[in-house]
């Protein structure tokens, strides 16, 4: 198999795991996706997908939110997995059925801060998840990380990363709650400057975002945004202004 940047390299260059039991499952955000794109997956012959939100009041949540797809050798190089890319956010590899994976996997959408109300959490996001893994002594840990052998994120060089070690036990059959304090809750929701200014910059020059994955356009307000600092811009409105030329000039080159 050729090198594709959607695969991880180690799964390009050693032979598909069966002896073993493993099976491999991407986790991708639909809503990121373009229609197009997004109708594929489920035509892709062999693929099982699951979703992580269910919620009949809100079927918007299901159809644009976080799915599973546990591929096979054959599905692994489709067209329709390679062109999902860009909502593309994590590669996992368990010996659980797809429909158990994604029951131990779904109460992680929800976190439960302390002294705040409950809140939808991408908990999948590489900056999140790597977070969370790092809270080797939470009580929710083994819930989360449990039964699954390896994950994988992408990192901002395009390549895929693997998460760690995980508990070495699956978890047992339970309800769990993703339970956070206040200051890891508040360090999972990133930057309040890149937060608010990339969504500024999106609604008011959303030409600067042309072409630019949806997931990627974050990153590159914060790249702006500390070429600003570098810059020596302390002032909000000259943070932002000088932002909007960063990018701009990137859109120009």
């Amino acid at each position: 198999m050729a090198e594709a940047a959607h695969i991880p390299i180690d799964w390009q260059r050693n032979d598909w795991p069966e002896k073993v039991g493993l099976r491999r499952t991407a986790l991708i955000e639909l809503g990121l996706l373009d229609p197009a794109a997004r109708a594929a997956l489920f035509e892709i012959p062999g693929a099982t997908p699951r979703p992580l939100l269910q919620d009949n009041e809100q079927p918007h949540l299901t159809a644009e939110g976080p799915w599973l797809f546990e591929v096979t050798p054959e599905t692994l190089g489709q067209r329709a997995v390679e062109d999902a890319l860009c909502g593309l956010h994590a590669w996992l590899e368990s010996r659980m059925e797809i429909s158990r994976l994604a029951e131990r996997l779904a109460p992680a959408m929800v976190a439960y801060p302390a002294g705040e109300p409950p809140a939808l959490l991408r908990f999948y996001l590489p900056q999140v998840i790597r977070q969370l893994h790092a809270e080797t002594h939470a009580n929710w840990h083994h819930s989360l990380f449990g039964g699954i052998e390896q994950w994988w994120w992408p990192s901002d060089d395009s390549s895929w990363q693997m998460l760690g070690a995980m508990p070495e036990r699956a978890p047992l059959e339970s309800p769990w709650k993703l339970t956070l304090s206040a200051s890891l809750y508040q360090a999972l929701q990133g930057d309040p400057e890149v937060r608010t200014a990339t969504r500024l910059l999106i609604q008011q020059y959303p030409e600067l975002f042309a072409g630019v994955c949806a997931c990627a356009r974050s990153r590159r307000v914060e790249a702006a945004l500390l070429a600003a600092t570098e810059a020596g811009l302390v002032q909000r409105g000259e943070r932002l202004a000088y932002a909007y030329r960063h990018l701009l000039a990137g859109k120009q080159e």
